[in-house]
């Protein structure tokens, strides 16, 4: 028996063609494609995971669970979690048995230990049910607490090493008012069909698998896949439309994916244009990234030299951005008020230019986190080899740095 997909008009795909789907581990929920689909949820299991929750299953659950109870995501989200616009990592629907991190039932368990722990007048019932994420590092929890909250989307995001990202410690945060909301803001920020064959994006695994039903015998199959391109197409942000249109600066995902794209690709003519509509060249666009940032990180000259003229703030631009500047910008930026820690210090050691690494060494203030580079300075000194200066600074940082040195 073939599933109706959700959120898509009822008679877009034939019989047959839903057939085909479904042979390819292919659903639709919310006008969204989900891979590797499993079985629809039975009765059984159904009421099993409502006994552990606090109160009724959300509908927009259960419809998701009716169409595929379990698969893979392959688009790109953004939350609003604790005033950041991070990406969340939104690629995996939790089903029993799934052999990942944790199924379905183990993610049940593990947050009925948290709470159990943690609130000692626990009812042992979930109010927050995990529902998807990916491995250990982000969850997407949907509320089951009757109430004003019931089926609202909650997301947790770990926080990630320093250097990963300009703030460290975990992140919570409300992702939407229910599941087909969320299933809404997920989208794609290239097209997959415009990228290298190689490319890691989102969307890749998409493309991939309607290629492979478009490249079958089975008529039904790929009239399905020209139908299932064009929904997945229909998802790819389009913030130069927008900015032709006249719309993007009300739109805040495309404002800062244009800013952000624009940054990264050293585009000068896109970033003058888009500041001359409205838009503000030092806004956060991800992951507490601001435009200068990204143009840093991606040794876009151009681009940074330009943003520094609009006099954007640059206190975190070392930071992920130390590896790719010459002397000259690397002073200009501490004269600026570049922060110097050891976040940025660590990302200078990429830096091939040993005089980079010499100034912000000289202007870091000492604190302990300076020690935790210690063991990577002298593995650098070692493996400098014939670079007798490199090997010597490098080796005398690591003694500075180093509590247990004596001179």
């Amino acid at each position: 028996m073939t599933v109706v997909p959700d959120g898509v008009p009822p008679d877009l795909f034939s019989d047959g063609e839903l057939g085909a789907l479904s042979e390819a581990g292919i659903a639709l929920f919310a006008g969204r494609v989900v891979l590797e689909a499993q079985p629809p949820i039975d009765d059984a299991v159904l009421g099993a995971v409502a006994e552990r929750c606090a109160g009724p299953l959300p509908e927009p659950l259960i419809a998701l669970w009716r169409t595929a109870f379990g698969g893979r995501l392959d688009y790109d989200l953004r939350a609003d979690l604790e005033g950041h616009d991070v990406t969340v990592s939104f690629s995996e629907l939790f089903y029993p048995g799934s052999g990942g991190y944790h199924d379905l039932w183990g993610w049940v368990d593990h947050e009925c230990a948290l709470a159990e722990e943690h609130w000692p007048d626990w009812s042992g019932r979930l109010v927050h049910l995990p529902i998807g994420g990916f491995e250990y590092l982000e969850r997407v929890y949907v509320d089951t607490a009757t109430g004003p909250e019931h089926g609202v989307v909650d997301c947790w995001r770990q926080g990630l090493p320093a250097g990963w990202e300009l703030q460290a410690g975990d992140r919570i945060g409300r992702m939407a008012d229910d599941l087909r909301a969320l299933f809404g803001q997920l989208m794609l920020e290239h097209d997959p069909w415009a990228l290298e064959d190689d490319a890691i994006e989102a969307g890749v695994d998409l493309r991939d698998a309607v290629d492979d039903l478009a490249g079958g015998t089975d008529p039904h199959a790929r009239t399905a896949a020209e139908k299932l391109r064009r929904l997945v197409q229909a998802t790819v942000l389009d913030w130069r439309g927008a900015l032709d249109q006249g719309t993007l600066v009300a739109q805040r995902r495309l404002r800062r994916l244009a800013l952000g794209r624009a940054a990264a690709g050293d585009d000068v003519e896109s970033l003058a244009r888009l500041v001359a509509v409205g838009c503000d060249p030092s806004e956060e666009v991800y992951n507490g990234l601001t435009p200068i940032d990204v143009a840093l990180r991606d040794g876009a000259t151009a681009a940074v030299r330009w943003l520094l003229d609009q006099r954007v703030p640059v206190e975190n631009s070392l930071q992920d951005g130390a590896h790719a500047v010459d002397l000259d910008l690397a002073r200009d930026l501490v004269d600026r008020g570049a922060m110097i820690n050891a976040t940025a210090l660590s990302r200078a050691l990429d830096n091939q230019d040993l005089e980079v690494v010499q100034l912000l060494a000289r202007a870091v203030q000492p604190d302990d986190t300076l020690a935790g580079l210690v063991p990577r300075l002298r593995m650098l000194a070692a493996q400098a080899g014939q670079d007798r200066d490199r090997s010597a600074v490098l080796a005398e940082l690591a003694d500075r740095f180093d509590p247990n040195h004596s001179v």
